[in-house]
């Protein structure tokens, strides 16, 4: 059995090891938004980040637990608008909160 190298998400491009690991440590954060009202290590899922049509490939990535990303009051389930609305939280201000995380478990 051959296994297939990580495929960058919107490319048939494989993920170098630089990407592999920055997404498995973006991932072992834990959702953001969990994060963000009071709860912690929540399993998370890889939410990108899209603007203006840009490529995920190159968007900035969300750690999201399976309900903030795909379910009923998740970016899939509202609509990026409409969960930054209900939850009362941007985008920005939750990738601030994983940059500061990342620098915290880097700098370790």
């Amino acid at each position: 059995m051959t296994l297939k190298p990580f495929i960058q998400c919107g490319t048939n491009t494989p993920m170098n090891k630089k990407e592999r690991k920055l997404n498995d440590n973006i991932a072992r954060l834990g959702c953001v938004l969990c994060y963000h009202l009071g709860f912690n290590d929540t399993p998370a899922e890889l939410h990108h980040v899209r603007r203006f049509g840009g490529k995920r490939a190159n968007a900035p990535i969300l750690p999201l637990c399976t309900e903030h990303h795909r379910g009923a009051t998740g970016v899939h389930g509202l609509g990026a608008k409409a969960f930054e609305r209900y939850h009362e939280v941007e985008f920005d201000t939750l990738l601030g909160i994983v940059e500061r995380k990342l620098s915290e478990t880097t700098n370790r």
